[in-house]
């Protein structure tokens, strides 16, 4: 395991050595995940495990989590989201794409170049596990929610279309 975490990393190379990935990177230090964000501070922690897999395909398998502050789709105020996900890639080569069979729960992923960026990677992973609608459970300042006493009150019984279901029933 590295006590830093490298800016540059050659995956296969850490698959084959067998290598572990523990560590902090700045959210701030990515350029495509703020234009998601209120905010880019924190950071996102990684540990990760390169290594091969049973036909020796170069895997990356490991945890990660974050917290986001995101905007709240309903009231449209900032919201934290601690986004935990995990990471289940097998680096494969381009011949590799068309003719493979992937285990249930891997991704894959295609390398261009020997040397890939971490940041780039980490950053990949967080973009695609963003909610594609992201709400507070109760929003805190939302004037036009309905109290609880009145969505009780509106129940299928209580719905004046009611009697046009019975209606349809009779035919």
């Amino acid at each position: 395991m590295l006590k830093d975490l490298p800016t540059l990393i050659e995956p296969k190379q850490l698959a084959l050595e067998t290598r572990h990935l523990k560590g902090k990177i700045a959210l701030a230090q990515m350029t495509r995940l703020p234009g998601n964000l209120c905010d880019v501070q924190g950071d996102a922690q990684i540990d990760w495990l390169f290594a091969q897999d049973e036909k020796g395909r170069p895997t990356i398998q490991g945890d990660m989590q974050a917290p986001l502050s995101v905007l709240c789709q309903r009231c449209l105020q900032p919201m934290r989201w601690v986004c935990n996900t995990k990471v289940a890639l097998i680096i494969l080569t381009d011949e590799q794409i068309e003719n493979e069979k992937l285990p249930v729960g891997y991704e894959a992923i295609t390398l261009t170049s020997t040397q890939v960026s971490l940041i780039r990677l980490v950053e990949d992973e967080l973009i695609l596990a963003l909610p594609i609608v992201t709400m507070h459970k109760k929003c805190p300042s939302n004037e036009f929610q309905l109290a609880e006493s009145l969505l009780e009150n509106n129940t299928y019984k209580n719905n004046p279309f009611n009697v046009l279901s019975e209606l349809k029933i009779k035919k």
